[in-house]
């Protein structure tokens, strides 16, 4: 690497040291350090000019090389959380699904948790919380339940549950985006993984927090089920232009990987349309948007730039080529574990976007091996997100903070415990199927 790459892998490093800290805003240090990253291009096209203007290398080129179209993903599903919420749909779906669990929290649990599941395979993991955790709360209140257990498990399984899907977490995103991993193949193969890991965290789960479950008081629970699930509706346009919208994401992300069509245009496209239908209250949707976020990944995805456009990315790609040869197991190891610890303490998306270069870069393995490297990326970063501490991945943040704002903390030491037993269990069962899995294929 040049003097030029060297300064702009130690801004790199030093506004995430800062980030971690949590003592800044974690939006406003990410752009202050892409801003910074820009002044060390300007200096060096300023102190060593190139012999071909057409090779200095500037902001705009950062800016050029973010991933916009995540960008665009994001904000847009925001943007349909808001309009979804704000017309009483959430609410109408919590009372609805409380209904079925007669009163007995257990029931309740798993009532939610399945609803996670299966809610995570078409929503990215932090719209996931950003609906669940709120009707969760407000059932849990409701009927006088602890919801920490709730929102901890949650968190969990959204991260497991979206492995099989493109658009299942943001990471997923990006991961496929740079190696161009096709979405059928992700689902086919780890579907049943997620499946697995569901059933196998069940019992941990009502081992870990079974004790704090018991019946909800009687009257409560009665008085709660008789109120009509429709009375919750604010805004019957609102609400039924939100099903329709969901309709057509749902149908969207899964005929679109096979038609070519991105899942950012999707997105986009229904939010647009809702907030074209709103009209008079899409100013009102757009302030609901998480705009703090949308820039965080604006920042992350330029410093993330400048280590591809100084050869860090290429640099570092090679050293892990040459430690993993033409090893098959040891390129499914080191795509698995690595990725998996690093994003225990960053958090998984940059983890993602530095290292998804690198997952297209083993031409010592097989073809069989090298499909299945992605794989093992996109597994290891969401699994990753939640072993050792909460920061790995936003949909644990979303569930701290929103503890944080009913005045009962989830304390990192809570979620800590019960995540890294979880998820050291699913990072050695998904090794375990990716190896076996490769081996079958001829790897």
């Amino acid at each position: 690497m040049e003097p030029v790459g060297i300064v702009v892998l130690i801004v790199f490093i030093g506004t995430y040291v800062i980030i971690s800290t949590e003592k800044v805003n974690r939006t406003g240090m990410s752009l202050l350090g892409l801003t910074i990253m820009g002044l060390v291009f300007w200096a060096d096209s300023v102190i060593n000019p190139p012999a071909n203007p057409e090779d200095v290398l500037g902001f705009v080129d950062l800016v050029a090389h973010i991933e916009w179209g995540t960008i665009l993903f994001v904000t847009a599903m925001m943007t349909i959380v808001a309009v979804a919420g704000s017309s009483g749909m959430f609410q109408y779906l919590a009372l609805t699904l409380a209904k079925t669990s007669g009163g007995l929290h257990k029931n309740l649990y798993r009532t939610f948790i399945i609803f996670v599941f299966g809610m995570s395979l078409f929503f990215d993991t932090t719209s996931t919380m950003l609906i669940i955790a709120p009707l969760t709360i407000q059932v849990c209140r409701a009927l006088e339940i602890d919801f920490k257990p709730f929102l901890v498990s949650e968190a969990i399984v959204c991260n497991f549950s979206s492995i099989p899907s493109i658009v299942g977490a943001v990471p997923n995103l990006v991961i496929a985006d740079v190696t161009g991993l096709n979405a059928g193949f992700l689902f086919l193969a780890f579907m049943p993984l997620a499946v697995i890991l569901l059933l196998v965290s069940w019992p941990v789960l009502m081992w870990w927090y079974g004790k704090n479950f018991g019946e909800a008081d009687k009257a409560r629970a009665d008085l709660l089920f008789l109120i009509d699930p429709t009375t919750m509706i604010r805004s019957r346009r609102d609400f039924y232009a939100s099903v329709a919208a969901f309709a057509i994401l749902v149908l969207g992300f899964i005929v679109g990987p096979a038609t070519g069509i991105s899942p950012s245009m999707v997105a986009l496209m229904v939010a647009a349309a809702l907030l074209v239908s709103a009209h008079d209250r899409a100013a009102e949707f757009l302030g609901e948007v998480g705009w703090g976020t949308v820039f965080f990944l604006v920042g992350l995805f330029g410093l993330v730039a400048g280590l591809e456009l100084t050869g860090f990315i290429e640099l570092l790609g090679d050293t892990v080529e040459s430690l993993v040869g033409d090893n098959a197991v040891t390129a499914i190891l080191f795509m698995t574990w690595i990725p998996a610890i690093l994003s225990a303490f960053l958090d998984n998306l940059p983890v993602s976007a530095v290292l998804a270069p690198i997952a297209t870069g083993f031409p010592g393995v097989s073809d069989v091996v090298a499909m299945f490297i992605p794989l093992a990326l996109v597994f290891a970063v969401n699994i990753g997100g939640y072993i050792f501490t909460p920061l790995g991945s936003p949909a644990n943040m979303v569930a701290i903070g929103l503890s944080e704002k009913e005045g009962d903390h989830i304390s990192f030491s809570e979620f800590v415990k019960i995540g890294t037993i979880l998820g050291m269990i699913h990072l050695v069962i998904g090794t375990g199927w990716l190896l076996l899995f490769t081996t079958l294929l001829g790897g």
